[in-house]
């Protein structure tokens, strides 16, 4: 299988602090709407410059900004919006109105660092024009502005807070991205990441190496740096200008010649499926086994049916332009950037697009398997949580969604249904409920809003959990657990639960949750199996469960993945990522509700 890594290997950096404490949270506010009139960035310099004001001036002028910016909605500098306008408000007064960037003399070094990191930000995929890019860089090409701004002190007050602005948003954008999940995903509960963004900012010194330290603030993981790795590869592909469409036609098999046969060549030896033909006399048209290879291992690189042939969805892959894969490849870098640093020492990360499972220890991987992830109507969520037990022989409580589609219609039509299937009726929730006769109600007058109690599933091969669950509680009610339906692991796209997850090894991964308890070992937990009745193993020593939802990434051996979007959340994700802050700042994190849309099957 070709899966993702583990995660992150180095912390937040850590950076010593001047002055008096913050005790600032990471938050932006809008303010009313107003402009306030500095000289800023490229205000002209005719004739010869005044003396240099004092520092003094620089703080006047800096205390007038925050006067008007604490009781403004929006705060401008020139054209310029202010995003983290109140923020910086308070900030500023904790400090006493002395400027971090800049001095009577102008901006320091720290300064021009900043922008060339603001310029650095399009390889993470963020725009530069989002951290006032294009008025900070008109700046630096222009000396006469320069001497201007070190004689004015409104303009190097305006300079300042410019800067400290985007230092703010790129700072957090790279630590903890740009987007909040949970405002356009209402299945997608995101770490809270606290950045000490103020404190950063602090701690500038004039001399500082802001490129080095906005590079430590990004995820230092495998798959972060690999993902930056292969956009760079695809925007040179944009740049050279060269890729060209498939022609559309019939379905082409080994053995076939065809002019199409030589543009799927191309295309294949261009992303490295195909190696270099050695043969000078090669007749390019005719399918032949070396082409038959590469688009297997194309087609295993996309997640598709490795069959060798070039049919209707692996034309469609092939004809993905560089320009497509760049926009997958940074929405799932912005992912990354949604993940805690620290994955845990053991956890397991669930693919939802790649309908895969991987578990790691130390950082290394030591288990994969497939699974099946929900349908489109009833996605698998994204989230992070401790794994707290398992259960060996698990009953399955019928969600009432469930039961309501899927179950109550069948009993209608054969109440013997629930005997066939091993169902027991309870009245009501409580751990000792009376067990109903099923044959004493009249269902023909049932109907979802008087089910007559609650239905569960006796442990057993027939039941819908299979033969362990696993349980990291959460709001959504989804678990990892088995299934006795094992044919389904073999198809290729496994979008078939309710929302849960389906695993196809649940002894090796029991083995696994519980290899730090010495309790247990494989015989024991086959012994607990056989006995047939339910038991709960509680897991002493934590196990995260991270859900995610990444449709590319780099494999193992170091070829690009992709992955179909499965869930239609790739657009929306590229759609806010550019959605400039002063439209949408960022907002406070606040958990949604579940959407009343995505009830999931436990039995997923």
């Amino acid at each position: 299988m070709k899966f993702m890594d583990n995660g992150f290997s180095r912390s937040s950096p850590t950076r010593k602090k001047k002055g008096a404490p913050l005790a600032m949270k990471h938050r932006f506010h809008r303010l009313p709407v107003v402009f306030l009139g500095l000289v800023f960035l490229v205000a002209s310099a005719a004739g010869p410059a005044p003396a240099a004001v004092s520092g003094e001036a620089v703080s006047r002028a800096l205390q007038d900004w925050l006067d008007v910016a604490s009781r403004s909605q929006q705060a401008f500098v020139g054209c310029e919006p202010v995003y983290a306008g109140k923020d910086l408000v308070e900030f500023y007064r904790n400090r006493g109105n002395q400027p971090v960037w800049v001095s009577p003399g102008g901006p320091s070094q720290a300064a021009r660092e900043l922008v060339a990191a603001i310029a650095n930000a399009a390889q993470h995929g963020l725009s530069p024009q989002d951290y006032h890019f294009s008025c900070l860089s008109e700046w630096l090409k222009h000396p006469s502005a320069q001497q201007s701004l070190a004689t004015a002190a409104k303009g190097l007050a305006g300079l300042e807070i410019v800067l400290s602005d985007a230092f703010v948003n790129l700072a957090t954008h790279l630590a903890a991205g740009k987007v909040d999940p949970e405002t356009i995903h209402p299945q997608w509960i995101s770490p809270k990441k606290k950045t000490e963004v103020f404190r950063w900012l602090d701690g500038i010194t004039a001399s500082e190496d802001l490129g080095l330290f906005f590079d430590e603030l990004a995820p230092n993981s495998r798959g972060y740096r690999t993902a930056m790795i292969e956009a760079r590869r695809l925007r040179r592909q944009i740049a050279a200008g060269k890729w060209q469409e498939i022609a559309p036609g019939a379905t082409l098999r080994p053995g076939d010649r065809s002019p199409r046969v030589a543009q799927v060549r191309a295309r294949l030896a261009n992303q490295g499926d195909l190696p270099p033909a050695g043969d000078p006399l090669l007749d390019e048209t005719l399918f032949d086994d070396a082409l038959l290879q590469a688009v297997i291992r194309f087609q295993n690189r996309h997640g598709l049916s490795a069959d060798g042939i070039v049919g209707p969805q692996t034309l469609a892959a092939l004809n993905r332009s560089p320009r497509d894969q760049l926009r997958c490849v940074l929405v799932n870098l912005e992912r990354w950037r949604w993940l805690p640093r620290d994955l845990g020492r053991r956890h397991i990360i669930v693919n939802s697009a790649a309908f895969e499972l991987a578990a790691f220890r130390e950082g290394r991987k030591v288990l994969e398997m497939p699974v099946i992830v929900g349908e489109t109507y009833t996605r698998t969520p994204v989230f992070s949580q401790n794994m707290t037990s398992l259960v060996v022989n698990p009953y399955w409580n019928v969600p009432p969604g469930v039961l309501a589609r899927k179950i109550l219609p069948k009993i209608k039509k054969d109440p013997g249904y629930l005997a066939a299937n091993h169902f027991e009726l309870l009245r009501g929730w409580k751990q000792a409920a009376e067990v109903l006769d099923p044959r004493l109600i009249d269902w023909s007058t049932v109907h979802p809003g008087n089910f007559p109690g609650r239905l569960r599933q006796r442990p057993g091969p027939w039941n819908a959990l299979g033969r362990i669950k696993f349980i990291f509680p959460n709001d959504f009610a989804v678990y990892l657990h088995d299934t006795p339906d094992r044919h389904l692991f073999e198809r290729t796209a496994r979008a078939f639960s309710s929302g849960c997850i389906r695993v196809k090894k649940p002894i090796e991964l029991a083995l696994f949750v519980l290899e730090d308890d010495p309790a247990w070992d494989r015989e024991r937990l086959e012994r607990v199996l056989a006995e047939g009745g339910p038991k709960t193993i509680p897991v002493k020593n934590p196990v995260t469960v991270h859900l995610q939802y990444w449709t590319f990434w780099i494999g193992d051996e170091g070829e690009p993945q992709y992955r179909k979007d499965i869930y239609n959340r790739d657009g929306v994700l590229w759609n806010a990522l550019n959605t400039t802050p002063a439209a949408s700042p960022p907002p406070a994190r606040v958990r949604p509700e579940a959407d009343p849309n995505t009830e999931v099957d436990p039995a997923g």
